[in-house]
């Protein structure tokens, strides 16, 4: 399975409800199997209601029966969660083809040593027809600086939030300066109506606190006020089914034509068996989980972005998070040894579908917007790969033997203690990555156990610590702070806490000084060179100290379609839009272009 993560600070909180799929009390548990397991009454039961030819399925972003719209919440569901952008809309979103910011309630913006400006488009309007005012995104922002939400910690970049008249607005930098988070909350922060949202916040508010579960009450599931083509018209246990707003503002963009899709329906599966099957049936049109042999499935009429490897763009890097304040994970050596161990091409072909390309060595991605800052020689000289005895050779010199049975002694001579790697429960594509480490593991000796989990479990152990290895895509979006993002979510120790207290970034508590000065440094670079310089020698340490191992590039979502009811998908081809699922930042604009299939 895969999930959507934002890109700002704290984006692990909206790793997407799959976690509501494990908690919802056992009195739901068969609404859920019913979804599960006959996706083909759904669609039935749906098509009776909305016209095949006016409706899109998408599924992936979601599992479990919706609970809340409240953007505000903790963990909304589709479409208020993530980066989705087809109801509350960004000021600028990210295009992952072009490294480019684009306009959305913004229609332009521009930077300077102390702020970024953004202009507000004077022809925004919600949903009931009022226009999205520049006190819209001062609220916006301000809600962000008074509550724990997941943008909260944005304002440690922020000093002020500034009316300039003529619908400008700037967002000033704090004395730890940082554009490239600033960049990131500009598109990854839903702008909200004040009207709506204020009353809420300040019937909550107590002294100087506010009671998060009186705001989180309000489920918003009746006609939200939104800024984006679409708007929520019912849901059930099975699916979300949104409907077009034909008023909605931003259609000049597109010579006055709608979105195609009169509807657009969420339906709710759990696992990716379920999701695949409904694909193959033709009862979605656009799923983001994992779909495994892709080139086999042109009889289904679906194929991903490329019709040749790795067939979807790839644009994160998925890791084994190690625990790093724990034996036997706290010797470099051994992290070392780990990674020089694992069969990387297996991991390839076994377990993706060879849907990533060959991994090279460090935590820069070698092409597209990214590659300016890989260096081959740093990667040749200060990498690794696979290899067996050189893993060995590794844990020899550091002290390390192997008893008559080949299990790894440490340095005290005591036996190297069993650990686990982990992983939620049906995500089968992790799950078989985790098979071949198990496997590649043993080889020099170490004692390491499957355990997949539920994701309640896999969240929680990540959040304290409590873990030895576990598979996650920290960040898993292409952002306007790339590579930077991806660094500091694994090795920030702005991030650090100990076992036991909760982190959303840095989960393996690693620490280096020489990486914080880096990290502290980077987003203030302007200079060309001295960025690279500045990037190479962070990757440079990770390659030397191996915060996470990391184990296979990703798309920033898995992104399959099928053409059976639609067509004039964006694709490798015909690449009008980034493929991101035509709900996600700058994907949006393809609900302008896809067609109903002849």
């Amino acid at each position: 399975m895969y999930k959507l993560y934002g890109m700002n600070r704290m984006n692990s909180l909206n790793f997407m409800k799959a976690k509501k799929t494990f908690i919802w009390g056992t009195a739901l548990l068969s609404l859920l199997l019913v979804a599960c397991n006959e996706e083909s009454k759904t669609t039935e039961k749906s098509s009776s209601e909305y016209d095949r030819s006016e409706t899109l399925y998408i599924g992936g972003f979601d599992w479990a029966p919706p609970s809340t719209f409240n953007p505000l919440d903790y963990d909304p569901n589709f479409p208020i969660d993530g980066n989705c952008r087809i109801t509350y809309e960004a000021l600028l979103v990210y295009n992952q083809l072009n490294g480019q910011l684009e306009p959305m309630l913004a229609d332009s913006y521009s930077s300077d040593e102390d702020k970024i400006t953004v202009h507000l488009d004077p022809k925004a309007k919600w949903s009931d027809g009022t226009p999205v005012t520049v006190d819209d995104v001062l609220f916006t922002f301000k809600a962000d600086s008074l509550l724990p939400t997941p943008r909260h910690g944005n304002w440690n970049f922020l000093s002020k939030v500034t009316n300039d008249g003529d619908n400008k607005i700037s967002f000033h930098f704090a004395k730890n300066k940082n554009p490239l988070i600033i960049l990131n909350a500009l598109a990854e922060t839903s702008i909200l109506p004040k009207s709506v949202f204020e009353p809420l916040i300040q019937g909550a508010k107590s002294g100087k606190s506010y009671d998060m579960s009186l705001i989180t009450e309000f489920k918003n599931d009746s006609m939200p006020v939104v800024s984006g083509p679409y708007n929520l018209k019912t849901y059930s246990p099975d699916q979300i089914v949104l409907e077009r707003n034909d008023n909605y503002w931003g259609n000049y963009k597109f010579n006055g034509q709608k979105p195609a899709p009169k509807y657009i329906i969420h339906s709710l599966y759990n696992g990716n068996n379920h999701f695949n099957s409904a694909m193959a049936k033709g009862n979605l049109d656009i799923s983001s989980v994992f779909l495994p042999r892709i080139w086999d499935k042109a009889k289904d009429s679906i194929r991903a972005w490329s019709r040749n490897e790795p067939y979807h763009l790839p644009g994160s890097i998925t890791t084994l998070f190690i625990s790093h304040q724990r034996a036997p994970f706290n010797d470099v050596a051994l992290r070392r040894a780990m990674v020089h161990a694992i069969n990387f091409e297996k991991i390839k072909s076994r377990a993706v579908s060879n849907y990533t390309p060959v991994i090279q060595p460090g935590f820069i991605l070698p092409f597209g917007t990214e590659s300016k800052y890989f260096n081959k020689e740093d990667a040749d000289k200060y990498g690794y790969s696979y290899d067996i005895e050189k893993a060995k050779s590794i844990l020899k010199d550091a002290g390390y033997s192997w008893d008559d049975n080949g299990k790894l002694i440490d340095k005290k001579g005591e036996p190297v203690r069993s650990f686990t790697v982990e992983c939620p429960q049906g995500w089968t594509d992790w799950e078989d990555a985790i098979k071949v480490i198990v496997e590649s593991l043993h080889d020099v000796g170490l004692a390491a156990e499957e355990k997949f989990v539920d994701y309640s479990v896999w969240d929680k152990d990540l959040r304290l610590g409590t873990f030895d290895l576990a598979m996650k895509t920290q960040t898993a979006e292409l952002s306007a702070a790339s590579p930077w993002n991806r660094f500091e979510q694994v090795m920030g120790s702005v991030s650090f806490k100990a076992v036991g207290e909760e982190a959303f970034a840095n989960q393996g508590r690693y620490k280096n000084d020489q990486a914080d000065k880096l990290l502290q440094k980077i987003p203030a670079l302007t200079d060309e060179k001295e960025l690279k310089d500045a990037y190479r020698e962070l990757n440079r340490i990770f390659m030397e100290t191996i915060p996470v191992l990391p184990v296979m590039y990703r798309p920033t979502q898995y992104y399959q379609f099928s053409t059976k009811h639609w067509d004039n998908f964006p694709t490798e081809e015909n690449p009008y839009a980034p493929p991101q699922s035509l709900v996600v930042a700058a994907g949006v604009k393809a609900l302008w272009s896809i067609k109903p299939a002849k």
